[in-house]
């Protein structure tokens, strides 16, 4: 199976920034075996996701899994933390939580969401 993504920047320096993931292009970690794809987000010039310009943002900060057929979002107990909507106020992630394209999330000060997740031939 090869999968593609779509991820949108929402604020700081890169708003309206559209980033384009796919497994066949050797973006971020694809497990065959596993059916399982890790997208790396943070100030590393090597994350997959690179936020350089957000000093919230760790080195080393989260990761955006694809796994058992569905989008996982995983704090690396990062310093600023991971935030994503609810309601009136964000809520902090602690571990790793569900999360669906569409939905807000926040690393360091950057908002950012899925926009659309596919499966190609």
């Amino acid at each position: 199976m090869k999968l593609m993504l779509d991820l949108m920047i929402m604020s700081g320096v890169d708003d309206g920034l559209q980033l384009h993931y796919r497994t066949d292009n050797s973006d971020g970690q694809w497990e065959t075996e596993a059916n399982r794809w890790l997208i790396s987000i943070g100030r590393r010039e090597d994350s997959d996701l690179c936020l350089r310009n957000d000093s919230f943002v760790s080195r080393l900060h989260a990761y955006l899994r694809w796994e058992q057929e569905r989008w996982w979002l995983q704090d690396l107990k990062s310093t600023n933390g991971t935030f994503v909507e609810a309601g009136d106020e964000d809520a902090r992630v602690t571990g790793t939580i569900p999360i669906e394209p569409g939905e807000m999330f926040r690393v360091g000060h950057t908002w950012m969401r899925i926009q659309n997740e596919s499966t190609l031939t």
